[in-house]
């Protein structure tokens, strides 16, 4: 899930909403798409109801006697875009499995209810959509027909923490958990995301320069600047419809989603090559036009797709915004010392954004939802867990990134523009050597596991400056 998001785990560009993915999906020809009849509430014993989970599979190269099978899990967006990124299926193939990816309930065309209603949505939560997992193994086990075939889960961004929750909950039923940019400990003030932002964006002076200018220009005006110039600023931006915090969380995130997904240097390039005028108003203007291109656009922030209870299977916005208002949080929130991300941008502001969505107080709790998960308690409980990140990755504070064992592998890599879900995309002739290593190792442990060859790789690398750099306080 491109996403524009409060905290977009997503599968999208960060920033406060989730956009529409509307171009068309081209879907391999080996691909075969499929539904589930999976409980529409699992935990009300006295209902038969079901509704139709979407699922895809790939069994061109599986070994149908011995062959394990391996469950790609869909996060926050139609699940019709998992084959953006093909490791799984890669994984698959060297394992002589077979591939499942199984869209996440209430996105695409996966919808337990009519609509999505305050009061439908309350089906949305970790615990439906890990016994919609569980549902899923056990019947595809049976009807497969080897009760010994091992299970191989695979998640990215919230559903690699969604798989890494699974498997400790249902440990029996998943064998090996590989999780990519897993944001397993839930942070309701999460300021680490505009931090390390602020890093990434930091190694090219100019760069830097270039952004935090026009965020300064943005700040300035709305706090000191005449009606007159407030109202000529949002204008230029075609911003007038929002408030002054609404604009300048616009404003502050138009670039965050190439800096999320591996192209800080891209997007640097282009920042950087914005005609220096001496009336910044027309840089501002070709910075929201930028905007348009890259995902973010203003009436994102208006909320009116976000307060749609009408289902649309190509949007993610109003139903990720529930998940981040009742459980999650993950505000990317401002403070003072970050030049990139304004003050006004806090805590209290999102959780306003999350009543105007819902016209309900729905507030997530940090300390609720890690007690019932176990948040940065639960990696090192568990066995045959690889869990990777990015260095530059914004989302790699909210994952695990201590020490590893001979049960648990933790990996950063630890190269530039290498960040979210990274490791789950197509390699390409131009990787970083430490990306391509990365794989290797990665692919080496986890067949190891699946085939009980214990010769796997190094336990864990991780990137020593980074972590003295950013501590994980919130």
């Amino acid at each position: 899930m491109r996403v524009i998001v409060v905290i977009a785990l997503l599968e999208v560009s960060l920033g406060f909403f989730m956009r529409n993915k509307d171009e068309p999906v081209s879907m391999p020809e080996n691909v075969k798409a499929a539904y589930f009849d999976n409980r529409a509430d699992h935990f009300d014993l006295g209902s038969t109801e079901t509704f139709r989970q979407r699922y895809w599979y790939v069994d061109e190269h599986w070994d149908k006697s011995e062959g394990p099978a391996v469950l790609f899990v869909q996060g926050e967006a139609p699940g019709d875009h998992f084959a953006s990124r093909p490791v799984p299926l890669y994984l698959a193939k060297e394992l002589r499995g077979i591939l499942f990816a199984l869209e996440h309930r209430f996105y695409g065309t996966s919808q337990p209810r009519n609509d999505w209603s305050l009061e439908s949505l309350k089906l949305l939560n970790h615990h439906q959509a890990m016994a919609d997992i569980a549902n899923f193994i056990v019947t595809k086990t049976k009807e497969m027909g080897n009760v010994k075939r091992k299970w191989l889960l695979i998640g990215g961004s919230y559903a690699g923490a969604l798989v890494l929750w699974f498997k400790s909950k249902y440990p029996h039923l998943a064998d090996v958990v590989y999780s990519s940019s897993g944001v397993v400990n839930v942070i309701e003030d999460y300021r680490q995301y505009m931090r390390q932002v602020l890093l990434d964006v930091s190694r090219d002076r100019d760069c830097y320069k270039a952004v935090s200018d026009m965020v300064e220009l943005a700040v300035f005006t709305v706090r000191r600047g005449s009606k007159q110039r407030k109202e000529e600023l949002k204008a230029a931006m075609n911003a007038s419809m929002l408030s002054d915090k609404d604009f300048l969380n616009y404003v502050t995130e138009i670039y965050l989603g190439d800096v999320q997904y591996s192209n800080c240097t891209g997007i640097c390039r282009v920042l950087k090559k914005l005609p220096e005028e001496r009336d910044m108003l027309t840089r501002m203007k070709l910075y929201a036009e930028l905007g348009k291109k890259l995902g973010p656009v203003p009436e994102d922030y208006e909320l009116k797709k976000q307060r749609n209870t009408t289902i649309n299977p190509k949007s993610s916005l109003r139903q990720w915004m529930y998940q981040v208002c009742s459980a999650y949080g993950w505000f990317a929130t401002g403070d003072r010392t970050n030049p990139l991300r304004p003050q006004e941008l806090d805590v209290p502001y999102f959780k306003e954004i999350c009543r105007r969505i819902f016209d309900a107080d729905l507030y997530p709790s940090e300390e609720h939802t890690n007690g019932v998960l176990g948040g940065l308690q639960v990696p090192p409980l568990m066995r045959r867990v690889v869990m990777v990140n990015g260095r530059d990755d914004p989302w790699k504070w909210a994952s695990y990134l201590e020490q590893g064992s001979d049960d648990l592998m933790v990996h950063v890599i630890n190269c530039s523009d290498c960040s979210h879900c990274i490791d789950l995309y197509g390699t390409k002739l131009t990787d970083p050597r430490e990306l391509k290593e990365a794989r290797e190792m990665i692919k080496k442990k986890i067949i190891g596991w699946m085939t009980d060859r214990e010769d796997a790789s190094p336990k864990s690398f991780y990137c020593v400056e980074q972590l003295l750099l950013i501590s994980p306080m919130h």
